[in-house]
């Protein structure tokens, strides 16, 4: 095998937080990877700096010997980089043979082999994304991966969320494709004795650094590391005992709010393409365009989405001391919002008004606005969302799922303002789009 992939030295996170330290590793084609460690300690940000949508501040990414580092998102995964996030990031008003279309790139993965690897997708093929199941729409999401025909495919816990059933056959479906050996694997999950049977080799991250690196099958057979370094999740499945069954059902509540994100997170992906189009001389400012993107960016998190995030907040602060601190700072964040967009607002205003010449102080603050933005969503997705979902009863859910719903979402419906300009920016962002990281520059 042939060394496919190599990452020297790499220092990387999210605004000014760093996440990962002097990170190397190297992956040889058809090789899979496990990549273990505990919440928060930088896997899922090493899958999305291999995306280009984390900050690079140090280091270097070699993919088929060429530094990739500065090469947009869109632009890696038309190379060969096959990513399927957390979030699993379907378009949901697509059918199922249109998420697999539109995507479709030459090579041995097309849709007949797809539909050979998930038959269920073929009986859904007329389906909308948002009436998939959760196990469904994750068998989507990697499906319209492998459409890419990637080199490396990369799976963000793919298993997270899923009835056991669901689980294990999705399970089986990803061993197939690590056994054909055709394409390099890296794959993230939190029960290491799950998938460390089925990768060659094996990797742990604490705080964002290696702490292990070696075969898998030793890493299996040595209980004391992966306690060491995983907990006691680690060995749930170890002496016969019973695996840990994932959640029995889905948090409508928790899936609108990320929803909403991903929806931001388009808006901003696709204002800061145009901005940089714009700069290098490849795009004609169009005004009205502009106007309508810092409308949404003004008035969707405002008057949708932050009030019911403030719910959400003021409930966790009865429960844990553990982010008040995050808390605060986000509070603080959806208090400044309406002065946060209107110095948007007037910057677009100088550069209407005077043209070129005023174009670089439009830039310099939308890209301060976005850069402060991801910075805030990670934050919600990284420690918010997942101490909601851990601490909250299942009647307090329940309570929050009907306020929710009775308050909608903001991107489908008839006669909705924000529907078709959400549609023509997610053809503008970098694909693909993901929360919690910077779009590339």
């Amino acid at each position: 095998m042939s060394e496919l992939l190599r990452l020297e030295n790499v220092w990387a996170g999210y605004g000014d937080a760093v996440v990962l330290e002097d990170l190397s590793l190297t992956l040889e084609s058809g090789e899979s990877l496990a990549l273990l460690g505990r919440n928060g300690m930088g896997k899922t940000t090493l899958l999305a700096t291999l995306m280009g949508v984390t900050r690079l501040r140090r280091g270097r990414i070699l993919f088929q010997d060429q530094d990739i580092a500065q090469v947009p998102s869109h632009r890696r995964a038309q190379a060969g980089l096959g990513w399927v996030p957390q979030e699993r990031d379907i378009f949901r008003s697509l059918t199922v043979e249109e998420n697999l279309n539109v995507v479709a790139r030459p090579g041995e993965w097309t849709l007949e082999r797809v539909y050979a690897m998930f038959p269920r997708l073929k009986e859904r093929r007329a389906n909308l994304g948002s009436q998939l199941s959760g196990g469904e729409q994750q068998m989507l999401a990697m499906g319209r991966a492998l459409m890419l025909n990637p080199k490396i495919l990369l799976l963000d816990e793919p298993l997270e969320g899923l009835a056991p059933l669901i689980a294990q056959e999705l399970l089986h479906i990803i061993d197939r494709m690590v056994s054909e050996g055709r394409m390099a694997v890296i794959l993230v999950e939190q029960h290491a004795r799950q998938i460390l049977p089925i990768t060659q080799r094996a990797l742990i991250l604490e705080r964002g650094k290696v702490v292990y690196a070696g075969e898998s099958a030793e890493l299996l057979r040595d209980g004391s590391v992966l306690d060491r370094w995983l907990g006691a999740g680690a060995t749930d499945q170890a002496d016969g005992a019973a695996p840990r069954k994932a959640p029995a059902e889905r948090i409508p509540a928790i899936e609108a709010i990320q929803d909403e994100h991903r929806a931001l997170a388009a808006i901003l992906n696709g204002l800061s393409h145009i901005v940089q189009e714009i700069e290098e001389g490849r795009l004609e400012p169009d005004y009205t365009l502009l106007a309508s993107m810092i409308e949404y960016i003004a008035e969707m998190p405002d008057k949708l989405h932050h009030p019911k995030e403030d719910r959400i907040f003021a409930l966790l602060r009865g429960k844990t001391q553990e982010v008040d601190a995050h808390l605060d700072k986000l509070e603080a964040e959806h208090l400044d919002t309406t002065h946060a967009t209107a110095r948007l607002d007037r910057a677009l205003v100088s550069y209407v008004q005077g043209g070129a010449a005023n174009f670089p102080g439009f830039r310099d603050a939308v890209r301060a606005y976005i850069a402060d933005e991801w910075v805030h969503l990670g934050t919600e997705e990284r420690y918010i969302l997942p101490a909601a979902r851990r601490l909250f009863s299942a009647d307090e859910w329940e309570a929050i799922n009907a306020d929710f719903i009775r308050n909608g979402d903001p991107w489908s419906g008839p006669g909705n303002r924000y529907a078709d300009l959400f549609r023509k920016i997610t053809s503008l962002a970098p694909a693909p789009v993901g929360v919690g990281g910077a779009p590339a520059r």
